[in-house]
């Protein structure tokens, strides 16, 4: 039975960045890794799969005639980053014959294999207690074959200006205005310097001086003390970036180089905080990812034509790579997979279904994909709560050292941003930060 979303006062929001599916979880349908957690439904997930000729079916090749590489367990806990742009994008698809891709180009555009290879629950407990206990979405697709910028404004705004990653964002519609047009009250948490949308500059002086764009620590005591009359319905939670300049390379976003781990500590913080708590009964929380980041996975994409919005640059023919959903809720059944077909504006169908009358927008509520609110199926909150485990980094894989490489396009693009926020709002800045005010050269 579909739960009434006016049952859920509260939407919390978390978008992680460049993981795929099978890279993160698509252990979960191997052998031994049967989901139920002492609920009746033990539904498969889409992922790996252990017999030899699907493993040399799906193998990638390292170089021209180099030797595949198949799907297997991580061997180190971070790799470098792995080219992810539209036209890297294209080369891991592969060449399309009948309509479908051979996925075979992984491999050969990172010049490694560990873009094969898979987590499995050891390196990722929080999200394997999660499916556990709640639902997984084994068919949740980033927006678009592109990188971080044109989906994340696919997921902000349910259209993309740019079809790869620019210096400084285009001004676009986002889900604050029509939330904030609608009445709904909202409020982003972020863990590092800045959010996002710094990116963004009509931004920027409600970043640095309003109050909806707060440091995640205080997240834990508003979610708890906050009057329900100014608590935020709908809130962002954003890590902090690896490729920000406060990070160089230690970010929580998942974002390689990066290790995994922070992100788990990330997620574990914000599920414990709103399971102990009275709103927890009537709230949710949204897992998902950008973008698959350059790593592997077998499924394949949606066939969904996506225009960027004025045409500049060419149609794009389907959706991304799959990459990670989780829903978390006592709105939903525990250890369960919902199977159809999600991108990242299936939250703003979401919204639009419980906030918007029933819609969103004229792209978002034509575009082929289901709405998420169909993913909640329980009429009534479950009264269980289960406590996550402690997160803790696998001393067995080795590493690399934590440093980002001399430039990128998305570091050039923090680069500038916090550079803009720095210069036009210091005493803002220093007086949000002032632990930081070193690094703020203030």
């Amino acid at each position: 039975m579909a739960t009434d979303l006016a049952l859920i006062d509260r939407i919390v929001i978390l978008m992680m960045e460049n993981r795929s599916f099978d890279h993160m979880l698509g252990y979960l349908s191997l052998p031994g890794a049967t989901l139920g957690g002492g609920y009746k439904s033990q539904t498969i997930v889409n992922g790996l799969r252990d017999d030899s000729a699907w493993l040399t079916a799906v193998a990638n090749p390292l170089g021209e005639g180099g030797t595949p590489v198949e799907p297997r367990p991580m061997v180190r806990s971070q790799i470098s980053d792995p080219p992810h742009e539209r036209i890297n994008i294209k080369l891991q698809l592969g060449g399309p014959s009948g309509g479908k891709y051979p996925l075979n180009g992984f491999a050969d555009s990172a010049h490694e294999p560990d873009v094969m290879y898979y987590q499995t629950s050891g390196q990722v407990p929080i999200y394997d207690f999660l499916v556990r206990n709640y639902r997984v979405c084994d068919r949740w697709f980033s927006s678009l074959p592109a990188g971080t910028q044109a989906n994340r404004l696919m997921a902000m705004s349910g259209y993309t200006l740019i079809d790869t990653n620019q210096t400084i964002l285009p001004d676009q519609r986002l889900v604050y205005e029509w939330l904030t047009n609608r009445g709904v009250r909202w409020r982003v948490y972020h863990q590092g310097l800045f959010p996002f949308f710094t990116m963004m500059p009509r931004w920027i002086p409600e970043i640095a001086t309003g109050d909806s764009f707060r440091r995640f620590e205080r997240f834990a005591v508003d979610w708890k003390l906050e009057a329900d009359a100014t608590a935020p319905q709908v809130i962002f939670i954003e890590p902090s970036y690896n490729d920000s300049p406060d990070n160089q390379g230690h970010g929580t976003d998942d974002h390689s180089i990066s290790s995994v781990y922070g992100g788990q500590r990330l997620v574990h913080d914000v599920y414990t905080t709103m399971l102990n708590s009275k709103r927890w009964r009537n709230s949710a929380l949204i897992i998902s990812y950008d973008e698959h980041g350059g790593f592997w996975d077998h499924e394949q994409p949606i066939a969904l034509e996506t225009r960027v919005f004025d045409d500049r640059w060419p149609v794009f023919q389907t959706s991304g790579i799959r990459v990670p959903g989780i829903i978390v809720s006592p709105f939903v059944s525990g250890g369960t997979v919902f199977s159809q077909n999600l991108d990242h504006t299936s939250i703003l169908k979401l919204l639009g279904r419980k906030f918007g009358g029933g819609g969103y927008s004229r792209e978002v509520d034509s575009r082929g994909v289901e709405n998420l609110a169909d993913a909640f199926d329980l009429a009534a909150a479950r009264t269980d709560k289960p406590g996550a485990p402690d997160p803790a980094p696998n001393p067995a894989l080795p590493g690399l050292a934590s440093i980002l490489p001399a430039s990128n396009s998305s570091i050039a693009a923090f680069e500038h941003a916090f550079e803009m926020l720095r210069t036009g709002y210091p005493h803002e800045l220093a007086s949000k930060f002032p632990d930081k005010l070193d690094l703020l050269g203030l």
